[in-house]
């Protein structure tokens, strides 16, 4: 390929979009799989080009339409990767000559963190060999498997797994710990404000969340009934609540973003910038 010369390619289906610039300097890909996305919206506020557009994620939430929740105008797309940095679900995957933008230490990235101390790690009963499922149970993403009681050193253990690409650090797992054995470190700090006077209690936003930390309570029968609540212990502050809330009665408040700078280069300062206003 010419230095002057660039290549395109683009191939859009109904739950995936991909498309290719090659130019003689580097190849960048674009991959964009609907069934991993929430249509959190993250992506969308983050784009420095608006090059995504965000679909009816409320009606898509409650099964009564059949679309992605984001669109990509390949057109307008630069193929920067700030929208793959920033997706908590493993949904969009740009690549640079192959190597992925997300968790790339030559890019800004979301820091996270989960942290499993075996030690700590109990069966219910250890003299009946009854494992501790608790965690496993407490995850809403299956991201945590129970992987059998083994022997270690003479000592029969509790083990679990977890899978990466469906952990979004919700933070689920470490409460439900009874032995402490888990920490977690999320992306956001915030909260989630509800309008109850507008909120009609539909429940979109607990169909959608992709953490279950939004809840429809129950009260007592002469108590008023808050319609939906946030459970901040378990909220990972993506948006997808407020975005598929049909009334507007949710507004997520993020007050700070956990993120590594990355190398320095031309871009990083802008790529900050877009972090930091998350």
């Amino acid at each position: 390929m010419q230095d002057d010369e660039l290549g395109y390619f683009l191939r859009v289906r109904e739950k995936e979009t991909f498309f290719r610039r090659e130019s003689a300097r580097e190849t960048r890909e674009l991959s964009y799989t609907a069934e991993a996305c929430t249509g959190c919206g993250l992506c969308y506020e983050a784009c420095p080009v608006g090059a995504i557009k965000l679909g009816p994620t409320g009606g898509i939430a409650r099964g009564l339409i059949d679309a992605p929740s984001i669109e990509i105008d390949a057109e307008r797309c630069v193929l920067c990767g700030v929208c793959s940095a920033v997706c908590m679900f493993n949904a969009i995957d740009v690549r640079v000559d192959e190597a992925s933008v997300r968790g790339n230490p030559e890019f800004p990235n979301f820091l996270r963190a989960f942290v499993f101390n075996q030690d700590k790690c109990r069966m219910k009963d250890e003299a009946k060999l009854v494992p501790c499922d608790e965690c496993m149970r407490a995850c809403p993403r299956e991201a945590i498997t129970f992987a059998g009681i083994v022997e270690r050193g003479g000592k029969k253990i509790n083990t679990i797994e977890r899978d990466e690409e469906r952990c979004v650090f919700c933070s689920s797992c470490a409460e439900a710990c009874p032995t402490q054995a888990i920490a977690v470190e999320k992306v956001f700090e915030g909260e989630v404000v509800v309008d109850h006077d507008t909120c009609t209690g539909c429940g979109t936003c607990v169909e959608i969340c992709p953490t279950k930390a939004m809840q429809m309570p129950r009260s007592a029968p002469w108590e008023k009934p808050a319609k939906v609540e946030s459970n901040p212990k378990t909220c990972i502050y993506c948006g997808a609540c407020e975005h598929a809330c049909p009334v507007n009665a949710i507004e997520v408040r993020r007050e700070k973003v956990n993120y590594t700078r990355g190398e320095e280069r031309s871009w990083t300062k802008k790529w900050e910038k877009i972090f930091r206003e998350l």
